[in-house]
C-alpha cells in the first residue's frame, strides 16, 4: 500500500491505536507520501511526547528518519503495516487496531498549511 492512498483525498488521514495504556498513538499518512508517528499522554498531564517521520515502502515496511527524538524508543514504533480492513490498519501482526480518527484538510503544526496544500494540488507534487 502507498502512503498517498492511505492519505485519502485531503491533506492527510490520522489513524489512532485503540486505547491500551497511558499513551495515545497516532499515525498520519500525508498526500505527498510522508508518514508521521506521534505519541501523546492521556490524563491530567495530557501532552505531546514525541513524533517521528517515516517512509512507507510498497511491502508495508516503515523506515524512520534518523536521528529519532531522544524520548522515542525503537520498540514503541510500528515497523510494518501487515493488514488493512476497510478504514482499520494493523501493524506488526499485532491484534491492536488503528482506526481512522480524522480526515485532515491541512496540518499546520507539521508544515501542511492551506497554502502548501493549494500549491500541492496545483502542481501535483
Amino acid at each position: 500500500m502507498d502512503a498517498r492512498q492511505l492519505a485519502g483525498k485531503g491533506c492527510a488521514r490520522r489513524y489512532e491505536k485503540e486505547y491500551l495504556n497511558k499513551y495515545r498513538d497516532c499515525m498520519l499518512f500525508y498526500c505527498d507520501g510522508k508518514v508521521r508517528f506521534e505519541r501523546y499522554c492521556y490524563g491530567e498531564g495530557a501532552c505531546f511526547v514525541f513524533g517521528a517521520w517515516a517512509a512507507l515502502a510498497p511491502d508495508g515496511c516503515l523506515t524512520y528518519k534518523a536521528p529519532l527524538d531522544p524520548l522515542a524508543k525503537a520498540a514503541d514504533l510500528p515497523r510494518k503495516l501487515t493488514k488493512m480492513q476497510g478504514d482499520v490498519l494493523y501493524f506488526d501482526d499485532a491484534r491492536w487496531k488503528w482506526e481512522l480518527a480524522a480526515e485532515l484538510a491541512d496540518d499546520p503544526k507539521n508544515g501542511y498549511t492551506r497554502l502548501r496544500m493549494l500549491l500541492f494540488r496545483l502542481t501535483g507534487r
